[in-house]
């Protein structure tokens, strides 16, 4: 049985192991700590095991995805598209009324996802991502909440 549930500072090494194994450009333990302490950050977990992680901020009415990790195992199995929908569910409660985020250009998977779920594509940011020889432009997205509302 899969449970989505909130993230704290606790959570840091299980965050670093799964983002490392899943992630080719990863965060890193200064990040993970300033988002899992200041930000709302949540799991989805089966047993104990955790699958992936998505972290959010709010300002005003504004959510903006910060992030959001699947690990590779469980790619193409549902886990992204749960842990958003409920993340973004999750985040109403505060008073979130769209949704923004920045994606690879090149994650056409994820970009898919988004788009399936309503977001629409509202710009590129130039040289955004970081490569190892360079820059990657990111695409930016938004979407009204509730998805599909």
């Amino acid at each position: 049985m899969m449970r989505v549930a909130m993230l704290g500072i606790k959570h840091l090494e299980q965050c670093l192991l799964l983002e490392s194994r899943s992630d080719p450009h990863p965060w890193g333990r200064e990040n993970w700590l300033r988002s899992l302490r200041d930000d709302h950050c949540l799991g989805l977990w089966k047993g104990t095991e955790l699958l992936a992680i998505s972290c959010y901020c709010l300002v005003l009415d504004d959510v903006s995805l910060l992030n959001i990790v699947v690990d590779a195992d469980s790619r193409g199995q549902g886990a992204g598209r749960r842990l958003l929908t409920e993340g973004l569910e999750w985040m109403q409660q505060f008073g979130g009324a769209r949704c923004l985020l920045e994606v690879r250009l090149s994650n056409t998977v994820a970009r898919s996802l988004y788009s399936d779920l309503g977001f629409a594509e509202d710009g590129i940011r130039k040289n955004y991502y970081p490569l190892g020889d360079g820059y990657e432009h990111a695409v930016l997205m938004s979407a009204d909440l509730p998805l599909g509302g």
